[in-house]
């Protein structure tokens, strides 16, 4: 059985393994900082969101296929290892990489023999080989002979990995053709041949998930930027996107609140950073940041001028659907806004309980119960369509601003509360 190691087992390394695993023929060591996991699987209590990913690590770990370590000696005789750490920007966003490089040097002592190292986390264009490779080197490894180097970003989201692995086209670019191939080969035991293409460079690899990520970023942006100006026109733009995108050419993505997440929020700011260094500017990708970054202050503006009490409830804290993340997340950008207006402003989420809100900082309220003027939904939680409007007005609610256009405005004005909608006229 194949040995495979997997540094970071957040949830992006979890799916990972869990598609090696199902696949059979490989065992993996996972390495992760997280003390609690270890003790989670040992006594059963592990648990994932992500369909089928729980049912496959812990059948694994039970039968000795999947091991789990917080130190990195299982890396020893291993055929590959998988990076998957996070990569983030701090407040001047700014990338955020030293958690990443101490664990590529704990990784240095295991590089021998030609130890296929991929690099699945998404980074800067240029990142593998100016900053990756020479800190290898640096620990008197050598390329080709010690280690081999490939950047494979990984290109799925939460609420379908399994299923998105099986049919997103896997992209592969190494530092050599070498590597190339070894990762190539290395895929075939897990990834339909179909999926896999193998590009000239690293840097293209490394260029092609940024591009994607940035052009999601730049689309929501442009449909903000046009909600922005049919709420002043009184045009009802979201009704319009299915028509605008009938012609073939358009692809517009629907306005909302804001962008959340561990990526579209973070990428672009890689490729700001390349495009600076390269003595270039990229307006685009800064203008759509500056745009997404906007829109919780801007939908709070929608309401401000209307308001009699300063007393608000925020309807979602993840930054998708059902799913308990809340990196980045609209839900908390717009708590802040609120907070810095003098708002008595409180949080629901269906994913967490109130003793996880109040452990992030938050207030947590019900919607049933609280008694607050303006309520914000930030995330379409599939129970939130059952909100009883009735009782939020009796409870004093006028106002609901929906950020994610999802709510029917007839729904919600038959009890008396005025809707707003992000670019609904």
């Amino acid at each position: 059985m194949k040995k495979i190691g997997v540094i970071g087992f957040g949830k992006i390394g979890q799916a990972i393994s869990a598609n090696m695993i199902r696949h059979g023929g490989y065992k993996v060591v996972a390495v992760d900082t997280d003390p609690g996991l270890p003790d989670a699987f040992s006594r059963s209590f592990f648990s994932s969101n992500e369909p089928g990913v729980e049912e496959i690590l812990t059948s694994a770990y039970k039968n000795g296929q999947l091991e789990l370590r917080s130190d990195f000696s299982g890396m020893e005789n291993a055929e590959a290892v998988i990076l998957s750490l996070p990569l983030l920007v701090n407040e001047e966003k700014k990338t955020i990489d030293t958690p990443f490089l101490e664990s590529l040097q704990q990784l240095s002592p295991y590089c021998k023999d030609q130890l296929l190292i991929i690099v699945e986390t998404s980074v800067p264009v240029g990142y593998c080989r100016t900053v990756l490779l020479p800190a290898l080197e640096a620990k008197g490894k050598k390329h080709g002979i010690d280690f081999l180097l490939v950047h494979s970003p990984e290109r799925i989201k939460s609420g379908t990995m399994l299923e998105q692995l099986d049919r997103i086209p896997k992209i592969i670019g190494g530092i050599t053709n070498e590597a190339t191939a070894r990762a190539y080969d290395l895929y075939t035991g897990f990834f339909k041949k179909e999926l896999l293409h193998c590009l000239g460079s690293i840097e293209a690899a490394e260029l092609l998930k940024l591009a994607g990520m940035i052009y999601r970023d730049v689309n929501i942006a442009l449909s903000n930027q046009l909600a922005m100006f049919a709420n002043k026109a009184g045009i009802d733009f979201p009704g319009l996107l299915s028509l605008i995108n009938t012609d073939g050419e358009a692809h517009l993505l629907q306005p909302g609140i804001g962008v959340g997440g561990h990526c579209t929020p973070v990428y672009p700011y890689f490729l700001i950073d390349n495009f600076r260094e390269a003595g270039l500017e990229f307006g685009l990708a800064s203008m759509g940041r500056t745009i997404n970054e906007s829109m919780a202050a801007y939908a709070f503006s929608l309401v401000k001028e209307k308001l009699a009490t300063k007393k608000a409830l925020i309807l979602g804290l993840s930054f998708r659907p059902n799913v308990k993340e809340d990196a980045n997340s609209p839900g908390s950008q717009l708590y802040k806004v609120l907070e810095k207006e003098g708002f008595d402003v409180s949080l629901h989420d269906t994913e967490y309980t109130t003793e996880e809100l109040k452990e992030k900082g938050f207030v947590p309220a019900d919607p049933d119960t609280a008694k607050v003027e303006t309520v914000f939904l930030t995330t379409m939680h599939k129970q939130y369509r059952q909100l009883d409007f009735n009782k939020m007005a009796a409870n004093g609610v006028r106002y609901m601003v929906d950020g994610r256009n999802a709510l029917l405005k007839e729904e919600v004005e038959s009890a008396g509360i005025t809707y707003i909608g992000i670019g609904k006229g």
